[in-house]
C-alpha cells in the first residue's frame, strides 16, 4: 500500500464534493442582499444631511442662515447639489461670498464672507448701510453695529465716488478721516465734508481732496491768526483756498 494512501484517497473524495447549484444560488442571493443592505445604509440613513457648521457670519444672523438652508435638511448628502444652496444664501443682503463643503457622514460646512459697511447713506428719512463697493446693503439697523459711521448723502450715482474718496482719506490721512462726520455729494460735482477739526463745511473734488485737505490743515494756524471766519471753505480751485463768508464775500489763500 502506498504511503498515506487512505488519507490521499479521502482528500480526493472531499475535493470532489462541490456545493450544489441551489446552495450557490442561495449564497449569492445572501451576498447580494447583504450588499444591498449595506448600500442602503451608506446612501440612506448614514448620509442624511443633519448638521450645519456655519462660520464667518456676524451681521447675517445664524437663524437666518439656518432658515435659508432648512429645505435641504434630511436630503442625501452624497448626491446633494450644493449650487442651489449657495444661490439661496447669496440672496441675503449681507452675504458677499459662500463656500460650502460636505462633512461626511451627515454635515455641511458653510463659510460666509460678508459685505463690509463703510458708511451710512441718508435718503430722505431713511438710513442705509453703504458697502465698500459703493452699493447699498440693507436698511440701517442699530442692532447690527453700534459703532459711529460717516453719514453720506446726495445722489445715488455718486456713491461709488464717495466711497472711493473715503477709502483714500482713510489710507492717506487717518487723523482727518477719524474726525470726518458727514460727506455730501454736490449736484454740480464734488463733495461737502464736515469734520470735528475745522467745524466748517469744506468743498472738495475727488481727484485732489487729500492733498487739498492737508494744505488746508497746514494753513489753519494762519487762518486763525488773521481772524478769518468762513461759512464754507472751498478747495475746488486749482491754486487757492477760498473762505466764503456769510454774505458770499470771502478771502483766499
Amino acid at each position: 500500500m502506498p504511503e498515506n494512501g487512505p488519507f490521499l484517497r479521502r482528500g480526493r473524495a472531499l475535493a470532489r464534493r462541490k456545493p450544489s447549484r441551489a446552495a450557490r444560488i442561495i449564497f449569492a442571493a445572501f451576498l447580494a442582499a447583504a450588499g444591498a443592505l449595506g448600500l442602503a445604509r451608506l446612501f440612506g440613513k448614514s448620509l442624511v444631511l443633519e448638521r450645519l457648521e456655519i462660520v464667518g457670519n456676524r451681521r447675517a444672523r445664524t437663524e437666518e442662515v439656518l432658515d435659508a438652508l432648512a429645505p435641504w435638511l434630511g436630503r442625501n448628502l452624497l448626491t446633494l447639489n450644493l449650487t442651489p444652496l449657495a444661490q439661496r444664501l447669496s440672496r441675503h443682503p449681507w452675504i458677499e461670498r459662500v463656500t460650502l463643503a460636505k462633512r461626511f457622514p451627515d454635515g455641511l460646512g458653510v463659510r460666509l464672507v460678508e459685505r463690509r459697511a463703510v458708511a451710512l447713506y441718508r435718503e430722505g428719512e431713511g438710513l442705509w448701510w453703504l458697502g465698500s463697493d459703493g452699493r447699498l446693503i440693507a436698511r440701517y439697523d442699530p442692532r447690527d453695529d453700534r459703532a459711529d459711521y460717516i453719514l453720506v448723502s446726495g445722489q445715488r450715482r455718486a456713491l461709488a465716488e464717495a466711497v472711493a474718496l473715503l477709502e483714500e482719506l482713510a489710507s492717506r490721512d487717518p487723523e482727518y478721516f477719524s474726525a470726518l462726520s458727514e460727506l455730501t455729494a454736490l449736484p454740480g460735482g464734488g463733495f461737502d465734508m464736515m469734520d470735528s477739526i475745522l467745524r466748517t463745511p469744506v468743498r472738495v473734488l475727488r481727484r485732489d481732496a487729500p492733498e487739498k485737505i492737508r494744505a488746508l490743515l497746514d494753513a489753519r494756524a494762519l487762518i486763525e491768526t488773521r481772524g478769518w471766519e468762513a461759512r464754507t471753505i472751498d478747495l475746488r480751485f486749482a491754486d487757492r483756498i477760498v473762505l466764503v463768508g456769510a454774505y458770499g464775500v470771502g478771502n483766499s489763500l
